[in-house]
């Protein structure tokens, strides 16, 4: 009999079903394809300690906690602003992973409501710039009303009066309406934050967020 279970389904271990007719898959699929996530992101992240990164033992609990308790983090609001000045030590792979799961966990039944988003700061301001293909109404409408949204890479310097004010009406309402955040970032302290965003910007992603900073070095 020929196996139809897909090797990169995140239930592949403990699912014996096909999945072409798993109820389970097909909806996080749906959940996943509509988030922004890249298919390439779309895989099962595995994170650990090792000698590049056990400065961050303490970090690594504390977001294994938030990702156990995410959809309590979630119906609570709260946010939280993973940092480090090195590239490439986990910001975003945690980031992604506790989207992932928080997709898990509240993705059954639903096929038409969207849970959560994956947004490229960059990519998005990009996209709100271009006037020739404007980006969908819908595609706005879902970043401020899902529960949880990741914003990868917050603090892009250089940005003009317009980025500022698509970004921080966006935030500023998800904010306002009690819905939750994960901000990922090079910059570490909030006057250098500031001075990047602005400081009311800055204000309502730093000041209303769990601050989670992480020293280990480059892993990939």
């Amino acid at each position: 009999m020929t196996d139809l279970r897909n090797s990169n389904c995140w239930y592949v271990d403990t699912c014996k079903d096909n999945c072409e007719n798993c109820i389970t898959y097909l909806q996080m699929k749906w959940q996943m394809d509509n988030s922004g996530l890249p298919e390439t992101q779309q895989k099962i992240i595995t994170l650990f300690i090792s000698d590049n990164n056990r400065c961050d033992k303490e970090a690594y609990r504390r977001l294994a906690s938030i990702r156990k308790n995410i959809v309590e983090f979630v119906d609570e609001g709260n946010n939280l602003y993973i940092c480090s000045h090195n590239a490439g030590n986990g910001k975003t792979s945690w980031s992604i992973k506790m989207l992932q799961t928080y997709l898990h966990h509240t993705a059954q039944g639903s096929y038409e409501v969207l849970k959560g988003m994956y947004v490229s700061t960059i990519e998005l301001l990009l996209k709100l710039k271009d006037f020739n293909n404007p980006l969908p109404k819908k595609y706005r409408d879902n970043i401020e009303s899902v529960d949880l949204v990741v914003w990868d890479d917050i603090a892009l310097t250089g940005i003009s009066q317009y980025d500022f004010a698509q970004l921080y009406s966006i935030i500023n309402n998800r904010i306002f309406a009690g819905k939750s955040n994960i901000f990922t970032s090079n910059v570490v302290g909030y006057s250098e934050l500031e001075r990047i965003l602005g400081s009311r910007l800055a204000s309502r992603v730093y000041n209303t967020s769990e601050i989670i900073e992480l020293k280990g070095t480059d892993m990939r």
